[in-house]
């Protein structure tokens, strides 16, 4: 929306209009009281209890074989917590069993929220063009995961999403006894995860200016990548460290061996990073692509890289972290809510602790004595639109409060509507962007001026309509050039859990204008 986003405003105790009581101040119109969340899991206890599983365990043959996976398939480690259960992975049909992918709030909001074998999951579609690829993430904190994926055989018609379902469900029923699928101790770099090994090569970390990420494709816990703040809105690189099964680094053309600490490593000096890799013996898989532990370090300019490499190497030359109290139980319960958001803030796009859920109070009846509060009280919008929304859209859409707006979310995520008022800002200002907006009219709306226009798409994808948000914004006061508006704005995606080809229904965005119609009718007299 072009009138911008405002930063996220406090939030007051819930007023209403009713009358003040002798001593407090008077309550504000429309102030709406702070939510608080569940609490996450223990992250430690989550690490501890990721750090233990093996995925090849994850897995077994009936599983596989309920997978479509052919006769022959069998586990190759690719990393201390990444497993393909595989004939061939380049022309027979894979799934990949991944310990601690990282999926976050983002993740969920745009993945298909499944029950399996009774436990919560998330369906991720990445087919495209053809293509079948798909994945399921079964949550074990709310930014954790145990992640499975599926590619069909090459030319095979199979539907990925269902045959990576029943490979979550042989992989659910492991999860829930962990303690039968522990990594044994013979696995190279079992005991270590990616975030655990650059702490210890870097024990002076602040832990309040730096932020730790898994971050490999091949296997994310395995992976980490460290930045600090400087305390002035940069961040600087410390370094990427990953532990993979890989072939031997030294093997090859264009190698560039080079003694560091006691180990030879092949030192890559790329552009923008310098890339030292080494070996540490075989990894007992069963294909040569992946038989060599291999641990790489990531850093701009390779004096850094190979003093961070030295640092590594002596890290694991020490002990492995302690897998003390891990998480028990790993699964979640259908019903049970693994993200930090409140009611029907589950169902909104921003996850930074200041969605809260509208909570309902009555508006005056007269227009001038609720509109000069709109300015800071987005939930006024709130109010305003809820009876005609529930007409229109139907029940499945609720309220919440964000910033300076109100937003009515619904649980498939394919629209979203906005609600927003100002009393200092003329709606004839907005839409004027050629190269954003199309179809800009000025219209009437319960007999009010209004301004009323559409965006404008450029992806071009098959079958996608030239826009798909459409806004109004209504002139209380019956002149579009005054200050003063009533905004509405509906916007529509693609289904979450849709794959990468599907485009937005854009069918009912004009349905919109009954609703702004309904707004100014009942409140704008």
């Amino acid at each position: 929306m072009d009138s911008g986003v405002a930063a996220a405003v406090a939030l007051l105790t819930l007023g209403g209009c009713a009358n003040a009581i002798e001593g407090r101040a008077e309550p504000i119109l429309g102030s709406q009281s702070k939510v608080k969340g569940p609490p996450d899991r223990d992250g430690e206890a989550v690490l501890n209890a990721l750090r233990m599983l093996d995925p090849c365990a994850l897995l077994d043959g009936p599983g596989m074989a309920a997978a479509g996976l052919p006769g022959n398939a069998h586990p190759i480690s690719r990393g201390p917590h990444s497993c393909s259960f595989s004939a061939d992975r380049i022309l027979d049909a894979t799934v990949d069993v991944l310990v601690g992918e990282k999926t976050e709030y983002g993740n969920k909001y745009h993945e298909l929220p499944v029950t399996i074998a009774g436990a919560k999951a998330y369906l991720d579609d990445r087919s495209l063009g053809g293509h079948q690829d798909c994945d399921v993430d079964i949550p074990v904190s709310f930014v954790m995961s145990v992640s499975v994926r599926y590619q069909p055989a090459y030319g095979s018609n199979a539907n990925a999403c269902n045959q990576v379902k029943l490979a979550a469900a042989g992989v659910i029923a492991k999860l829930g006894n962990p303690d039968a699928a522990t990594m044994p101790a013979s696995r190279p770099l079992g005991g270590w995860d990616g975030c655990s090994l650059l702490t210890a090569a870097l024990p002076d970390l602040d832990p309040k200016k730096t932020t730790l990420d898994f971050y490999s494709a091949q296997s994310p816990y395995d992976s980490c990548s460290a930045r600090q703040d400087d305390g002035n809105g940069k961040s600087s690189d410390l370094g990427d460290v990953e532990i993979k099964y890989d072939s031997d680094p030294l093997s090859g053309a264009n190698r560039t061996p080079k003694q560091v600490g006691d180990k030879t490593a092949n030192v890559s000096d790329m552009s923008t990073s310098c890339y030292v890799e080494w070996g540490l013996g075989p990894s007992g898989s069963a294909d040569k692509l992946y038989d060599t532990v291999v641990v790489e370090v990531k850093l701009k300019g390779c004096d850094k890289a190979t003093a961070l490499a030295v640092k590594i190497q002596k890290a694991l030359a020490g002990q492995a972290p302690s897998n003390a109290k891990p998480q028990r139980p790993l699964l979640y319960k259908p019903d049970e809510p693994d993200t930090a958001a409140v009611g029907a803030c589950i169902d909104f796009s921003q996850n930074d602790g200041n969605c809260a859920p509208y909570q309902p109070f009555t508006l005056p009846a007269s227009f001038d004595a609720w509109f000069p509060s709109t300015d800071t009280q987005p939930a006024i919008g709130c109010a305003l639109a809820v009876d005609a929304v529930k007409e229109v859209f139907g029940d499945a859409y609720k309220p919440v409060v964000w910033g300076q707006h109100c937003f009515f979310v619904e649980p498939t995520h394919a629209m979203t509507i906005t609600i927003d008022l100002a009393t200092v800002y003329a709606p004839a200002k907005y839409g004027a962007r050629e190269d954003l907006y199309s179809n800009v009219q000025t219209v009437t709306v319960s007999g009010k001026q209004a301004k009323s226009f559409t965006n404008t798409v450029h992806s071009g994808k098959p079958g996608e309509a030239p826009y798909n948000e459409y806004d109004i914004y209504v002139s209380p006061h019956n002149d579009i050039n005054q200050p003063g508006m009533i905004a509405g704005l509906i916007q529509a995606s693609p289904p979450r859990g849709s794959n990468e080809d599907a485009v937005a229904d854009v069918t009912k965005l004009h349905d919109l204008d009954k609703v702004m119609a309904k707004i100014i009718a009942d409140h704008v007299k």
